[in-house]
Parts: structure tokens; C-alpha cells; sequence
């Protein structure tokens, strides 16, 4: 709660008077060094036929890449009215099935919250939108699903924990910003410079309606759910290449 506060309000404060890259950056990476701090690691990482791979030394920084990325990317996805909050609730529905299924309570609890916030937000954020997330709210939903995602992790016996699971469930923002990343880095231009090559840009160029587009990347976070279901009861490695534990 104390990260989500740090983020929520970084993101307020950028809304209404701006902040740079570099002050942003550093605030994300405060928050998610505290989250480390409270037990939300990243620990160990199962690699098919090699078994658990610790992470030793290197658990704080793959853990704050892991958070940091997550809040950017459903900070960038947030570009259309309606869309970053349908795509956290797909997300977040994932997590509240997969907890349920494995009984990890306090992951589902905290999931249903959310998901009931995002239902009530959607009415007055669904194109045309009368109130919009901005980064208070893109980054305080991303640091939630990043951290709790993590703290699922903490527990080895529940299939719901694996982190391959809301890696797929977010499979919408965080390919886009992987394409973004690299694709800004073979233009040679700043990776944080804002830029009209996101997917729902692309839809919007092709001519498809506002409503549509972000109606056809909901159908995408569909699949991306089932899938993340799949693999959370899969017992076998050949379910994914990585499986955190």
C-alpha cells in the first residue's frame, strides 16, 4: 500500500504539472526497491530441463525490472477511453480465476477490489470517456498487478503464483511496449519519446472506429486469459518455457 501510495501520487503530480522521464523513473524504482524490501521478490526463476534457477545477487534488479516494466507498460496502453482499464480488469479477472483455483485467498480478494473498481470506472471512462485514468491511476494499477504478482510468488505450491501467468495475461501492454522499445531503438529516437506506433494507434490509422479498436484488443485480452488459465493448470514444463516460482 505504501508503494501504490508512492505511485499513485508520482502519477497525480505528473497529471497536473508535469514531471521529467528521469523523475519518474527514479520514483518507480524507489517503489519497487521498498516493495523488495517488504518480501515482494522474484527469487528463483524455473527453467525447463535445468530446474529452479536462483536469482541471488541479481533478485533485486530482475524484481524492480519486473515492476518497474509492468507499471510502464499499463501506463502505455492508455491511450484509448476504456482501454487500460478493460485490459487490467482481463488481467486482473486471470488472477482472481487462477487464485481461486489454487485457494490463495488473499489474491483473489484483493483482485475481486479491483476488478469491482474497474467495472464501476468503465461506465464514465468507455468512449465518449467523462473522466480519465491519467498516470495517477495507470501507474497505481500496475505497481497492484506487478507486486501482487508477486506475492503469489512467494508461495511455491500454488500453480497461480507462476509468473508466466500474468506475463500472458498482460500480454497486450507488454508486447506493445516491447515493440515500442525496440522499435524507438532502430529509429535511434529516445525510448520514452511518445510516438503513434502503438497497437490502437495502428487500428485507429486502418480506419477501424475508436469503440471498435479498443473492442477488438479486449477480444485479444480474451485469448491472452485463456491462455494464462491454461498454463496456471498445467502441470509440465512444455505449458511454457519460463515458470517462476
Amino acid at each position: 500500500m505504501l508503494g501504490s501510495a508512492l505511485m499513485c501520487a508520482t502519477g497525480l503530480v505528473d497529471d497536473t504539472r508535469g514531471l521529467r522521464v528521469s523523475h519518474k523513473l527514479l520514483v518507480q524504482i524507489v517503489a519497487a526497491c521498498l516493495a523488495y524490501a517488504f518480501g515482494f521478490r522474484i527469487e528463483a526463476i524455473y527453467v525447463p530441463l535445468l530446474g529452479d534457477l536462483p536469482m541471488g545477487i541479481f533478485g533485486l534488479p530482475v524484481t524492480v525490472l519486473w515492476i518497474v516494466g509492468v507499471t510502464n507498460a499499463v501506463n502505455l496502453i492508455d491511450g484509448l477511453d476504456g482501454l487500460a482499464a478493460g485490459v487490467v480488469f482481463f488481467a486482473a479477472l486471470t488472477n482472481f480465476v487462477v487464485s481461486q483455483i489454487s485457494g490463495f485467498v488473499l489474491m483473489a480478494v484483493m483482485m475481486a477490489s479491483i476488478m469491482g473498481s474497474l467495472v464501476g470506472f468503465l461506465f464514465y471512462n468507455f468512449n465518449p470517456a467523462r473522466i480519465f485514468m491519467g498516470d495517477a491511476g495507470s501507474y497505481f494499477l500496475g505497481f497492484l498487478l506487478a507486486t501482487t504478482s508477486l506475492a503469489g510468488a512467494s508461495i511455491k505450491t500454488s500453480t497461480a503464483v507462476s509468473l508466466l501467468v500474468p506475463v500472458v495475461a498482460l500480454g497486450v501492454p507488454i508486447f506493445d511496449t516491447l515493440f515500442s522499445i525496440v522499435r524507438r531503438w532502430l529509429e535511434r529516437r529516445p525510448i520514452f519519446s511518445p510516438d503513434r506506433g502503438h497497437v490502437h494507434h495502428r487500428l485507429l490509422d486502418m480506419g477501424i472506429t475508436h469503440r471498435r479498436a479498443v473492442l477488438i484488443l479486449y477480444g485479444v485480452c480474451l485469448v491472452f486469459m485463456a491462455a494464462a488459465i491454461g498454463i496456471s493448470l498445467g502441470k509440465s514444463w512444455q505449458m511454457g518455457s519460463l515458470w517462476s516460482r
